[in-house]
Parts: C-alpha cells; sequence; structure tokens
C-alpha cells in the first residue's frame, strides 16, 4: 500500500483519520469497517516546574510631611559617675528666629565643635502622601511543560470491510518466442530382449525337377567332412535338438560347428 501527497492524518483526541489512502493496482476500495474503541487516557505528566516570581514596580513615595519646629536646647547636665537617671521630659521647643544676614566669610581656624545638643522631640507626623501608582504585575515565567504522559493501550482493531473486486484487466500481448534450446544429448539405445522364435511354418510342396545340366568336367574332388560328439552319449527326443559338446575332426571350410551347441552351419552351397 502507497500513500501519495494527499494523505494527511488528521489528529483529534485520541483517534488518527486517514483523509485519503491511495493502493497500487486494486479494485475499489471496501466500506471503512466500524472505529474502534477509544484506548483509556494515558496517566498525566509531571509537574512542570514553578515559574519564577515576579516583581511588581515600586510605586513612587508619597511626599514626606512638615518638620515640626526645633525645640529649645536644654542646659548640659553635669556629667555624673553614678546610674544615669530616667531622662526628664524634654520642653517644648521654641520659635525659631529669623535667620540673620550672612557674615563675611572669614578665614580663621575652625573652632573646636560644640557639644552635641540633645535631640528635640520628634514633631508629629505628617500627613500621609497620596498612594503612588500602581506597580505593574509581574509576569513569572512560565515553567517547563511537563513530560507527556505514556500513550494508552491501543482500542481494539474495528472489524475488517469487505475486501474490494478490482476488474481484471486486459491480458498482456504475447512476448515474442525465445531461442531454441541446445539438442540434448542422445540417450542410450535400449536392448530390448529377443522376441520368441515364431513356430516354423508347413513344408511347401516339391518343385518339379529341373532338367539336368551338362557334365561338367572332371575336376579335384572336394571334400569337406565334420565329426563331432556328446560324452557322455545323449539322447535326444523325438523332434528334440541334439547337442554335442565335443569335436573331433572337421576337414575343410564349409562345415562349423561350435562345441556344446545343436547348429552345424554349412557356408558353401554344394550338391
Amino acid at each position: 500500500m502507497n500513500f501519495d501527497n494527499d494523505c494527511r492524518p488528521v489528529c483529534g483526541a485520541a483517534d488518527i483519520v486517514v483523509e485519503k489512502v491511495v493502493y497500487d493496482r486494486t479494485g475499489p476500495t471496501g466500506p471503512t469497517g466500524p472505529r474502534g474503541a477509544t484506548g483509556p487516557t494515558g496517566p498525566t505528566g509531571p509537574t512542570g516546574a514553578t515559574g519564577a516570581t515576579g516583581t511588581g514596580v515600586t510605586g513612587a513615595t508619597g511626599a514626606t510631611g512638615p518638620t515640626g519646629p526645633t525645640g529649645a536646647t536644654g542646659a548640659t547636665g553635669a556629667t555624673g559617675t553614678g546610674t544615669t537617671g530616667a531622662t526628664g521630659p524634654t520642653g517644648p521647643t521654641g520659635p525659631t528666629g529669623p535667620t540673620g544676614p550672612t557674615g563675611a566669610t572669614g578665614t580663621g581656624a575652625t573652632g573646636v565643635t560644640g557639644a552635641t545638643g540633645v535631640t528635640g522631640p520628634t514633631g508629629p507626623t505628617g500627613p500621609t502622601g497620596p498612594t503612588g501608582a500602581t506597580g505593574v504585575t509581574g509576569t513569572g515565567v512560565t515553567g517547563a511543560t511537563g513530560a507527556t504522559g505514556p500513550t494508552g493501550p491501543t482500542g481494539p482493531t474495528g472489524a475488517t470491510g469487505a475486501t474490494g473486486t478490482g476488474v481484471t484487466g486486459a491480458t498482456g500481448a504475447t512476448g515474442p518466442t525465445g531461442p531454441t534450446g541446445p539438442t540434448g544429448a542422445t540417450g542410450a539405445t535400449g536392448t530390448g530382449a529377443t522376441g520368441v522364435t515364431g513356430a516354423t511354418g508347413p513344408t511347401g510342396p516339391t518343385g518339379a525337377t529341373g532338367a539336368t545340366g551338362p557334365t561338367g568336367a572332371t575336376g579335384e574332388p572336394d571334400t569337406q567332412a565334420l565329426s563331432a560328439y556328446s560324452t557322455p552319449a545323449a539322447v535326444a527326443a523325438s523332434g528334440g535338438a541334439l547337442e554335442f559338446d565335443m569335436n573331433n575332426a572337421i576337414v575343410g571350410t564349409a562345415l562349423s560347428h561350435t562345441a556344446g551347441s545343436d547348429t552345424v552351419t554349412i557356408s558353401q552351397p554344394g550338391t
């Protein structure tokens, strides 16, 4: 099965739907089987790290209230050597006199610093200044997303749709005949068993005696003779073959016999 460029999985919830499937060479697609049940949701991944705490901009400080009048400096008491007595109540601060004109700048040596007077009481707190503008709300960095929990087990596979049956394509043209292969080696010649000798046919009638030919010239005698015997003497049944197992003497070449056979061969015609 192949997918072309239009095949795009669409993910929704825990299901995957394939929009288009293209097969190589098949018939029409069978109906889609029912969708399998959705697998159980995997466990929730661990919580991401807490983002950094946002820091808002501090509002402007309200205006400082007016300073109360400075109290009169009390007389310096004698330096006691005993335990320090309780501090007496601070007298009320007198009004500040007008500032005199600035004298000429002296160039003499700096005089000895006088003793520090007793600090006067703190003046009443001035009215509270207006509340500064609210600082910008800090936006903490979002913590990293926790790892995705393992995927739940796959739901059971839906029933298989009916198999489509495509139309059988036309039969292609027959290809050219290949070259003839080499001739195989000739098999061994079979040797069948010799068939049974058929029965001897009846003897035909004797033909008419031919005319006597002229007497030939007297020649040298051509003696042909063969002597064979059986040891012990063999007895042949009526009409049966008689075998001779020994040859005694053979004169000439017209007669031949193989010892132990029942055949005498005459190789020269005569009268």
